[in-house]
């Protein structure tokens, strides 16, 4: 299956949200199961192909043929300490937190808890200014299209792979967090 096709979208690195929301809607509103004429199989389909082409890291690996780069990103590998140990600790004091018996336990973890939101913040912060830098090479990316590097467009699809997942754990974490108070 190609998404693409099946959307009726043009192949390239940088299709926008709206783009995209405008071609599963026309579609889905004549495929839905409970439509006269709807196909449930093509519905599931269409789901799948829309997506991938939402998803920056799968709609350029979906371009430059499956697979990943196999090796980590500059940035990533910079980063990677730094959200590694900040989920670390949110999962460790959000643990600690839970199982606190009394009012004075749940007291001493307030310092930490505050410190913890302070340090998901900045790594939110510094995921957010990665990411922005990747929308920017995925518009570079667009306008080289076609003759852009596979190799490139696998590093750019990993690392917008990483800054989605820890973007979304941090954000986890974050509302975890609110859920102490």
């Amino acid at each position: 299956m190609d998404p693409f096709s099946l959307l009726g979208l043009p192949r390239r690195p940088l299709l926008s949200e709206e783009e995209i929301g405008t071609a599963y809607r026309k579609l889905a509103g004549e495929l839905h199961p409970d439509q006269e004429g709807g196909d449930a199989a093509a519905f599931r389909k269409l789901g799948a192909a829309s997506a991938i082409v939402r998803d920056p890291a799968r709609r350029l690996r979906e371009l430059a043929g499956t697979g990943s780069s196999n090796s980590l990103p500059s940035q990533a590998a910079v980063l990677f300490p730094q959200i590694a140990a900040v989920l670390q600790q949110a999962d460790t004091l959000i643990e600690k937190h839970s199982v606190a018996s009394n009012a004075l336990s749940k007291a001493l973890l307030s310092a930490p808890l505050k410190s913890l939101s302070v340090d998901l913040r900045a790594s939110l912060l510094a995921v957010g200014t990665w990411r922005n830098s990747l929308e920017k090479e995925l518009i570079r990316l667009d306008a080289a299209w076609p003759g852009v590097d596979q190799d490139a467009m696998h590093l750019v699809a990993d690392s917008f792979a990483y800054a989605t997942r820890w973007e979304r754990e941090l954000k986890e974490r974050e509302l975890a967090l609110a859920c102490t108070k």
